[in-house]
């Protein structure tokens, strides 16, 4: 079993295929069709959590459709286990390698130093192995629904599936994010300032330091799009030329989630995750965006069929005039990354931005409440998402030192 990405109608999709690459499983098939809304990306990081849950019971001899449309579920046990194997990546089968030599180790101490660190080093992120769990619950609630009428439930198996997705649910909880032990220090940027200017003076298309052999132009103006409005990759990626706001006060971005565009021939689709808003940039920003697209853009072959933006401007794999692939966004950023010695990637400026954002919000002396509610339309959440705690527990942290260090000064000056 593997997964499998491929297009239909314009529209990338996700399966997961066994060998003569027919579908695996119906019931799999389905419950990946009930994703195909959500971001390209998305559909293929749920796709892998099912193919893991898939693989692992298969394993175990285990058939999840037989066992929920027969009403035994899986035990206790059995989901103990799994909810262990969630936690490590893929390993090499140790017995389907004869010719590895096997370490030999006989102080117990050693042994079981050595044992920690293999599983601390093959262990996931929290996140993934949540993920996981959630695409075991979510399958068995699709499974059960399909299989079983609300009225007429076999007597005990209500109870034993309450119970099942109870578990499964508090454990998906007790896992949280990627978390970790140490408490973030407020003063640490996401990119150092340092780190950032040097960025910044480097991809200028006439800098000396410019890393790129071609496309400098196209490649700047990506950078400061995400600089300037903090939006997603997938955002950029769709940008057409009737989403720039080309008049009034000319700084006007608009970003919003769009349904399927005929014109668009890349596999991994640019797409919208947060809701419809306006991004803000420069002025100065958005003349030279003007200019490239008058200048620049219009005389690379292939692009009068298409409004999207940002286009390859080389002929590789037949891509010249074709709109950016995100794989290509990303290769801009490993380029500036290997330039600067410092690891630089789109979501990265994005909380650069946030940072920013705070320091701007502080400095014109703008209430606390208006600056979030500011940071969620500039950001496209919706108003009782808590992506900005992240930005608001840095403020506290940061005031809570000010105040720390008040009270210890005025304490000192008492003595």
């Amino acid at each position: 079993m593997r997964l499998k990405k491929y297009e239909f109608n314009h529209i990338p999709w996700v399966a997961l295929v066994d060998e003569s690459d027919c579908p695996a499983c119906p019931y799999a098939s389905a419950y990946l069709a009930t994703l195909a809304t959500q971001a390209f990306n998305t559909q293929v990081r749920k796709a892998n959590e099912l193919l893991f849950v898939l693989e692992y019971f298969q394993k175990k001899n285990i058939s999840l459709v037989e066992r929920v449309r027969s009403g035994d579920l899986i035990t206790q046990r059995e989901y103990s286990q799994f909810h262990y194997a969630c936690a490590s990546k893929k390993v090499i089968d140790v017995d389907a390698d004869k010719s590895l030599t096997i370490l030999r180790v006989s102080d117990k101490l050693l042994r079981n130093a050595l044992s920690a660190n293999v599983r601390q080093i093959s262990r996931v992120q929290n996140e993934t192995q949540a993920g996981r769990l959630r695409r075991l619950r979510q399958y068995v609630e699709m499974l059960y629904g399909h299989f079983h009428d609300a009225y007429s439930i076999a007597p005990g198996l209500a109870d034993r599936y309450e119970k099942l997705q109870a578990n499964i649910k508090l454990d998906e909880t007790g896992l949280g994010e990627n978390d970790t032990h140490d408490a973030a220090d407020p003063a640490q940027s996401s990119i150092p300032d340092e780190v950032f200017l040097r960025m910044l003076e480097m991809v200028h298309p006439s800098s000396p330091n410019n890393p790129f052999k071609g496309s400098r132009i196209r490649n700047y103006l990506i950078v400061s799009i995400f600089r300037e409005a903090g939006i997603r990759r997938g955002a950029l990626a769709k940008l057409k030329i009737s989403d720039l706001i080309l008049h009034g006060t000319f700084d006007q971005i608009k970003i919003y989630k769009s349904g399927v565009d005929e014109n668009e021939s890349r596999r991994e689709k640019g797409r919208q995750k947060t809701k419809a808003h306006l991004a803000t940039v420069s002025s100065e920003l958005m003349h030279q965006l003007k200019y490239y697209i008058d200048h620049v853009r219009s005389q690379i072959p292939g692009t009068d069929k298409h409004e999207f933006i940002f286009v390859s401007e080389k002929d590789s794999r037949d891509t010249l005039g074709k709109e950016l692939s995100l794989k290509s966004i990303n290769a801009i950023f490993n380029v500036l990354s290997k330039a600067l010695n410092f690891h630089v990637h789109p979501h990265l400026l994005r909380h650069k931005w946030n940072e920013i954002f705070d320091v701007k919000g502080s400095e014109n002396g703008i209430d606390p409440r208006v600056v979030e509610e500011a940071r969620k339309y500039a950001m496209g959440w919706t108003a009782d998402s808590k992506m900005n705690a992240t930005y608001n527990d840095k403020r506290l942290a940061a005031k809570a030192r000010d105040i720390s260090l008040a009270h210890q000064q005025r304490m000192d000056g008492k003595k």
